[in-house]
């Protein structure tokens, strides 16, 4: 299971940052009408924690906890759209699980995730 970054999001990253040395956090929060909600947050080198994995991807660096990869989150692929200002932002593509229709929450893998 990984978590990878299209060309076109990991532009969008690297232009909304003037640290050129950066990673991008992937986790989720309970909430959203389908249970859990995507975030995406840059954060220093130095801040990999033991039960981090980390992933290489259009040349970005993507943090994400192991147990929240594999009982919360799954396979994704984080894209980027720019169709029009109202849709326009970070888009999250599961290879598995449930997604809501305006693609801000999901279900969880597990049916029972850790707190």
């Amino acid at each position: 299971m990984q978590i990878s970054i299209t060309e076109q999001a990991a532009i969008a990253v690297r232009e909304s940052t003037t640290d050129a040395f950066i990673r991008l956090r992937v986790s989720a929060n309970k909430g959203g009408c389908s249970g859990w909600r995507w975030e995406l947050e840059t954060e220093s080198l130095s801040s990999q924690r033991e039960t981090d994995l980390i992933f290489h991807s259009s040349g970005i660096e993507i943090i994400v906890n192991k147990e929240m990869l594999h009982n919360v989150i799954g396979e994704t692929i984080i894209e980027y759209t720019s169709e029009n200002i109202v849709e326009q932002g970070f888009v999250f593509m599961r290879s598995n699980g449930q997604q809501c229709g305006c693609g801000e929450s999901f279900t969880p893998i597990l049916s029972s995730p850790p707190p």
